[in-house]
């Protein structure tokens, strides 16, 4: 919970092609092998954590869900042009979500495959969750904080009732906008640890900032914000927890990290601090990729120095390297192929169970 607390949230994706989805791969980067099923035990049966929309599809901390409920109300009274969209389509399927909700209620947690459809309107996308008409119902429910995942069966979520799932210590306290504001601002600046302005609003509830320049300035002047400069560029803003740690001693570490890191999620952030340029390949036509499919970021000490190409065959439990690209003045050292193998131990060590619902 320490590394759950400090970094306030981790991105869930299902691509595993380095052997674990990146929201295993994020606590390794910070602690090491480790066993995976902590991470289960922490979200499915402590409820510590939970699965919802923070800078994207993400598990963040309950102790939190007061920040949280605040947009799950959101969602029934945007009025852009998506939003006036799926409520169309929620007011055309009344009773599927009706339906949907009592099946759940009466028999969750359940899969998707587990509810019927009933819709009387298909979905319409050009995408792939065009005519998906219960996927697109249960997304909705989960925004809007009527249901929750809680658990997973192999690749399929597991849903129920997000009144009966949450333990009984979960805050509950309506938050106003202006401290909804303040608090996510200044638990998303911890988090970064220093940040301008535009790294804030692309961080932690991505976007969902009522009044971010209000928050900051009222941050400053309560001490917990200081305004600082990086390298001669003003503008930035450091949080008054990690004062001490521009002079107290740090020794680094030569870790791989998830593409999708807090610490380079934001990508104009991360070539701000680290003139480090990558993105995600796995879409590009295989000739056109400049550092491969699935690239993993080498971190060493406070420099991003390369970047690593991996896929694990299952079949042998080998992490493969397919490319190593290292910046201009970095190159192959007993560290980087140490953070390799730590990461090939851990990604071996068998998954945890793929069933928990408890």
């Amino acid at each position: 919970m320490e590394i759950a607390r400090s970094i306030r949230v981790i991105q869930i994706d299902s691509i595993a092609v380095a052997g674990a989805p990146t929201q295993y791969l994020v606590p390794f980067s910070r602690l090491g092998p480790y066993d995976r099923a902590i991470l289960d035990q922490l979200v499915f049966v402590d409820r510590r954590l939970f699965h919802y929309l923070a800078h994207a599809a993400s598990l963040v901390l309950t102790e939190d869900f007061p920040i949280f409920a605040g947009r799950m109300r959101q969602y029934s009274t945007r009025t852009d042009r998506w939003a006036i969209r799926v409520a169309e389509w929620m007011e055309a399927n009344a009773h599927l979500r009706q339906e949907v909700l009592n099946s759940i209620r009466q028999g969750g947690p359940l899969r998707s495959r587990d509810l019927a459809d009933t819709s009387t309107e298909s979905w319409q996308s050009t995408g792939w969750t065009g005519g998906r008409n219960v996927n697109q119902m249960l997304e909705r429910l989960w925004v809007e904080g009527e249901i929750t995942v809680v658990g997973r069966d192999g690749s399929q979520r597991l849903w129920d009732l997000a009144k009966r799932w949450f333990p009984a210590w979960t805050p509950r306290e309506r938050l106003s906008e202006k401290v909804r504001s303040d608090r996510a601002v200044e638990l998303s600046l911890r988090a970064l640890g220093v940040a301008t302005e535009g790294h804030v609003y692309l961080h932690f509830t991505r976007w969902d900032y009522d009044d971010l320049k209000g928050s900051l300035g009222r941050l400053v002047d309560r001490g917990e914000a200081i305004p600082a400069s990086v390298a001669g560029r003003r503008g930035f803003y450091l949080h008054r927890d990690h004062v001490d740690h521009r002079t107290a001693p740090w020794r680094g570490r030569t870790v791989l990290l998830s593409p999708f890191d807090n610490l380079i999620a934001d990508r104009a952030r991360t070539k701000m601090l680290f003139d480090f340029d990558f993105g995600i390949e796995i879409y590009v036509p295989a000739a056109k990729r400049k550092r491969g499919y699935y690239v993993l970021p080498i971190l060493s000490g406070d420099r991003l120095i390369g970047s690593a190409d991996v896929k694990f065959d299952r079949h042998a439990r080998r992490l493969v390297v397919q490319k190593l690209l290292f910046e201009e003045g970095f190159a192959m050292t007993a560290a980087v192929q140490r953070a390799i193998n730590e990461l090939e131990t851990f990604v071996s060590a068998p998954a945890p169970g793929s069933k928990l619902n408890s």
